[in-house]
């Protein structure tokens, strides 16, 4: 059956055509759902064999969903490895906190060997990277999710009862948040309230490719009640959400979902505008009558064929039709899709005109006349398209510039650490980066806190006398203090390019 309606490319040029007079309908992209317009979503336990899940949002890929939007935004990846940078510092490093007499609460950073050592062997005891890496994988999966899956490794000597064994924690591993579902053996699928605690076990996997549990590896979830009871256990850290009681979410991602969606399109928007829209100038109507007499000629053509053939005649004798620079064959069986062949070799022969060999080509269309059923005469019409370039090309950069300013203000880094600003201004003034600097870094104990939350759980299985005397893993990064109580050869702003 032949399109009524279409589009056709050429040399740089392009058009939209419709057979006949019958108006395009726009009912197409009327359909607007008559439904509430709620968002919120009513999760239930999916089961996987023996295994109850609790899914990752209604089609369990929350986290996947998040990565991809995050990831094709232009913005928002550097932003997200500022804030990994500035919490990472210059590198993880232990400490001890302190309260001076005036009640000021201080680091004081520290070197111990024997915790040093156990850090420094988690390569040579065969876990897959150095706890620098570890703790660097922990605060991207903090930015992206705000929860940390880790695999804690317990020592095969203590796992069998062996005396005299260092330490019973080996090393940490991190797993991605991707690949990690929450699972239980209990049946909570008629469960109203399920909690946290009620998931026991973690699978993990590809949940984008696999729906079978034997495609997945489980693990027991770290029971902080029996800690040394399992050779290996994942535990979970996140920030605690407000409502949210299984997984963590990131608290900026669902607020302006839409707004990185809007801002991944627009180039794609711009790119495609200025690669079809500004080409389309012209909408071609091609009369019924022109078909009418285009199907008649093929039909003729077609019996000539078939008479051609019944007296003997070969196929290189049929007659064929020439448009333009390409041949049609006819054969001797006349069928809709011969005509409709036909008719996009005429269209395609349009587009060649119009593509810019001479002003006027057009009218080589235009010119032609045919007469309907009723003796009334018609035309090929090129009616042209109005377009308002300027509008449609500022309305997009506007919406842009807006969506930039809702993701820094939901990130809440100010322009002079980002380097983002509006119209690309990008301040330089040295107070502002340090003032701002400062009050960011009053914001990073939380972030911290989660992020070491089980290499400080570790310490303090292996080490619980340094443990008890306050030590503790966090991040290298200046104390905060005015300018004026600094002398100006220690000032950050002599010591560090930000």
């Amino acid at each position: 059956m032949m399109n009524k309606f279409g589009y056709r490319r050429g040399d740089g040029y392009a058009f939209t055509y419709q057979i006949g007079e019958t108006p395009v309908s726009a009912s197409a992209g009327a359909n607007h759902s008559s439904g509430s317009g709620s968002t919120s979503e009513v999760l239930q336990p999916r089961r996987m064999d023996k295994y109850f899940i609790w899914p990752c949002g209604a089609d369990n890929l929350d986290f996947n969903t998040c990565k991809a939007l995050i990831k094709g935004n232009r913005l928002l990846p550097s932003l997200i490895e500022k804030q990994i940078a500035i919490l990472f510092g210059t590198g993880p490093q232990l400490y001890i906190s302190t309260i001076s007499d005036d009640g000021k609460v201080t680091r004081r950073y520290l070197k111990n060997e024997k915790i040093q050592n156990w850090l420094d062997s988690w390569r040579e005891n065969g876990l897959p990277d150095t706890y620098e890496t570890y703790l660097n994988k922990c605060i991207r999966s903090y930015y992206y999710s705000e929860g940390i899956f880790s695999k804690l490794h317990l020592s095969r000597a203590h796992a069998v009862g062996l005396k005299g064994v260092a330490v019973p924690i080996v090393g940490l591993e991190h797993v991605s948040e991707l690949r990690c579902r929450m699972a239980t053996q209990k049946d909570i699928s008629r469960k109203a309230d399920v909690e946290d605690r009620d998931f026991t076990h973690v699978m993990v996997g590809n949940w984008e490719n696999s729906s079978r549990a034997s495609e997945f590896k489980i693990y027991p979830r770290l029971d902080y009640t029996k800690p040394l009871m399992k050779h290996c256990a994942i535990s979970y850290s996140r920030n605690p959400n407000h409502g949210e009681d299984i997984y963590a979410t990131n608290k900026f991602f669902k607020g302006i979902m839409h707004w990185i969606r809007g801002c991944n399109s627009n180039p794609e928007y711009i790119n495609s505008f200025l690669e079809n829209s500004l080409s389309a100038r012209h909408h071609v109507i091609i009369p019924n009558a022109w078909i009418s007499q285009k199907e008649e000629m093929l039909k003729n053509l077609c019996d000539m064929n078939a008479q051609l053939k019944a007296q003997g005649g070969k196929e290189g004798d049929f007659h064929k039709v020439k448009i333009g620079d390409q041949t049609l064959e006819i054969g001797d069986t006349y069928t809709d899709d011969l005509l409709s062949q036909y008719v996009q070799l005429e269209i395609s022969n349009l587009a060649n005109f119009l593509s810019g060999r001479g002003k006027n080509q057009g009218k080589i269309y235009a010119s032609r006349s045919f007469y309907n059923d009723d003796g009334k005469e018609e035309s090929w019409k090129i009616e042209e398209i109005p377009q308002k370039y300027k509008e449609y090309i500022e309305a997009l950069i506007s919406y842009d510039k807006r969506a930039d300013m809702v993701l820094l203000g939901a990130k809440g880094i100010d322009s002079s650490i980002s380097n983002i600003s509006q119209d690309g201004v990008i301040s330089k003034s040295g107070a502002d980066t340090y003032y701002n600097y400062m009050v960011y870094l009053t914001q990073q104990s939380i972030p911290e806190s989660v992020v070491c939350a089980d290499l400080n759980y570790a310490l303090r299985l292996n080490f619980p006398q340094e443990y008890a005397q306050g030590i503790r893993m966090g991040f290298y990064r200046p104390n905060v203090q005015k300018q004026e109580e600094i002398s100006p050869s220690d000032r950050l702003s002599n010591q560090t390019e930000l």
